[in-house]
């Protein structure tokens, strides 16, 4: 199992991701946030943030490759940022209502 963490620049197209892959049932739940994203400019030196849309989702890790081939197409000029995290333990009936919930593997 696999927190899936999804960058992109705003609401509205964190509301289509989500529902496309809870859609296709790539993923079991999703969470859309805002956040502020600091980071550093190395030739400057001056830190800076932006706003960035965060949307977590819950599935298996073998689902992975397929959530990104399809960021990938649904989003070919503006491919937002995409991760997962390993969930190392969970409540067995939640892990059971996880794997029925999404896509056979």
């Amino acid at each position: 199992m696999i927190l899936g963490y999804i960058a992109v620049k705003n609401k509205k197209q964190a509301k289509e991701i989500a529902k496309l892959l809870l859609a296709q049932d790539l993923i079991y739940s999703a969470s859309i946030s805002t956040k502020k994203v600091f980071s550093k400019n190395l030739d400057a030196g001056e830190i800076s943030y932006e706003k960035q849309t965060i949307i977590e989702g819950k599935t298996k890790a073998l689902l992975f490759s397929a959530i990104n081939q399809i960021l990938r197409i649904t989003y070919p000029e503006n491919m937002p940022m995409l991760y997962a995290v390993p969930i190392v333990y969970m409540d067995a009936e939640q892990t059971q209502t996880l794997r029925d919930q999404t896509a056979k593997v």
